[in-house]
């Protein structure tokens, strides 16, 4: 077993992880298992922000209701948000929950804001694909968030760990049919977390094995065009339109069906990449993306985009798989091969891969 340093952080009269605006006289462990200095600074950085009261923290979109860019957030909206969390899931003071996301992203950020209101003993190791410092060291967590990849790698090389946590929630990108089905055998309490960094984090919720995601406490949903709007009485959020695309069951619950913006309108039909990735994911295997690309004919194709590491079936066989399990033209007609780029938060950068490729 590897040597993981580790550091302890608690409550001193110099810096104090007391939030007496939330509760009075609360107090914060961090547990470092990462030799990344950078990591603990960015962390440590958060928390002396917090700490001396900042109202206003500035984070960047991931793209979810349009183009990135800089909003900010303000405290209270962070503290509603984790307070909501840790009621949903029933976490008390001095349970223990996992850090392996970047804490420069609106899931990292959040994840400690959970752990100082909280109470909760947060062990912070690398953003990777494979978070198994504080898993490997034998930590015992209730709450574990992370994104498929992560997921994946855990499931395919020590599958034991699951045993090790409590309850996990995912988020970042789309699960697979596949990592779902492999998921449900290994682990009862996995959920799947709907949000973005405009609502701070998750707003719905969807257990593991079902179709659809409910609504956290104070949300309200509404659609336009099958593109769902959300409204959050604790956050102050009024009618925020995403690109999502779903199929509304009623204010409180929905089926999401993919990202609008992903959409390829070819000859006139609307494609969902996101809906044909995961009933391709039974049958490959490693990470791949379906885009469109610009045609003459059609205005736009379909295609699939593999990375170098993924093994995959002949595009006959893929095309013949999608007409019988989805639909007579949500299928690719051209296949590539790329390295395929990841964000920090380990989704795919469909923009950065395609760029790689030459394809607009």
């Amino acid at each position: 077993m590897p040597k993981f340093s580790e550091y302890y952080h608690q409550a001193t009269s110099k810096s104090s992880y007391w939030i007496s605006t939330i509760v009075p006289k609360l107090k914060t462990q961090i547990k470092y298992r990462t030799n990344d200095l950078r990591i603990q600074e960015e962390v440590e950085q958060f928390i002396t922000e917090w700490n001396s009261g900042k109202t206003v923290f500035e984070v960047k979109t991931s793209g979810s209701t349009g183009n990135p860019k800089n909003i900010q957030l303000t405290r209270e909206q962070l503290s509603a948000s984790a307070k909501r969390t840790l009621d949903f899931f029933k976490l008390e003071p001095g349970n223990t929950a996992l850090l392996g996301l970047s804490p420069a992203t609106i899931g990292g950020k959040m994840m400690i804001v959970r752990a100082l209101i909280g109470n909760l003993t947060l062990i912070v190791t690398e953003p990777s694909g494979f978070p198994t410092q504080a898993l490997l060291a034998g930590e015992e967590l209730d709450f574990c968030p992370m994104v498929p990849v992560q997921l994946k790698q855990l499931l395919e090389y020590v599958p034991a760990v699951f045993e090790q946590i409590k309850t996990i929630l995912i988020g970042g990108s789309p699960l697979s049919s596949d990592l779902e089905k492999a998921l449900q055998k290994v682990h009862q309490r996995c959920f799947v977390g709907f949000g973005m960094t405009e609502t701070v984090s998750h707003i719905a919720i969807r257990k593991l094995g079902t179709y659809y995601y409910s609504a956290l406490e104070g949300v309200s949903l509404n659609a336009e065009n099958e593109q769902l709007i959300i409204t959050d009485s604790l956050l102050g959020i009024e009618h925020l339109k995403t690109t999502d695309t779903i199929r509304l069951i009623d204010s409180q619950t929905f089926e999401w069906l993919g990202r609008a913006d992903f959409a390829i309108n070819s000859g006139g039909i609307k494609l969902h990449p996101e809906l044909i990735e995961k009933e391709l994911s039974t049958i490959i295997s490693g990470p791949f993306f379906i885009a469109g690309e610009r045609d003459d004919t059609f205005g736009e194709i379909c295609i699939i985009i593999f990375d170098y590491s993924t093994l995959y079936p002949e595009l006959e066989f893929i095309q013949n798989f999608c007409k019988e399990h989805i639909g007579p033209y949500a299928f690719p007609k051209k296949a590539y091969r790329s390295a395929i780029v990841f964000n920090s938060g380990g989704k795919i950068d469909r923009l950065k891969t395609l760029q790689q490729l030459g394809i607009k």
